[in-house]
């Protein structure tokens, strides 16, 4: 009798203590997640920046295993408007890695009903990725806390060096990317552009 007590008197104190190490670190969600592959993708649509411009449209893919992860960013007919300095025909490449991840109960009911925009953005995370496109390598840095998806990005060009803060928020079927950011000649640092825009992914 004395040994059914221990056993489940071990078997609780177990329990306790993997339910403490989820809830301050993630650390069985992490578990999980470091083994779990992933595969996502959809359309991108960038809005023109002048009155009488058009529609860029395009995709992106992730692929990952766990806390690495790669990215296309592919933007069609891009190449013919930009310079082979800032855009190829290629597309944006990127190489990123989660930091911290910490699994929520939103998480999981989004992974239950095949939800993965809602899974994302209900997982607490950090993080950092190198993007390359054309001539130029840049990096970013993002973190989420479950209700706000933020990051930022450095771009020191061959010509031009650019530098923002971005935020991703679900809108509808769409989610919505809003950057506010500046870019000046690498040469004239003193000549600063400050743009806000918007892309629905």
């Amino acid at each position: 009798m004395q040994k059914k007590y221990l056993i489940l008197l071990a078997l609780i104190i177990a329990l306790s203590s993997l339910a403490i190490l989820e809830y301050s670190q993630g650390t069985v969600s992490s578990l999980i997640l470091d083994q779990m592959k992933y595969n996502y993708g959809s359309q991108v649509l960038i809005p023109p920046d002048q009155p009488n411009g058009t529609y860029l449209g395009g995709y992106y893919k992730i692929n990952g295993t766990g806390p690495n992860f790669k990215m296309i960013l592919n933007l069609t007919g891009a190449e013919n408007s930009e310079s082979p300095l800032d855009y190829t025909s290629g597309g944006l490449h990127i190489t990123g890695n989660i930091n911290t991840i910490k699994v929520t109960p939103g998480t999981i009911t989004a992974f239950l009903q095949n939800n993965f925009k809602q899974a994302m953005f209900n997982t607490i995370f950090s993080g950092n990725m190198t993007m390359t496109c054309g001539a130029w390598t840049g990096t970013s840095k993002f973190q989420n806390n479950g209700k706000n998806f933020t990051g930022t990005f450095q771009i020191p060009g061959p010509l031009t060096y650019w530098e923002g803060k971005y935020t991703l928020i679900p809108s509808q079927n769409n989610i919505l990317l809003s950057a506010n950011y500046l870019y000046h000649p690498e040469s004239a640092p003193q000549n600063i552009h400050y743009i806000h825009e918007e892309y629905y992914l």
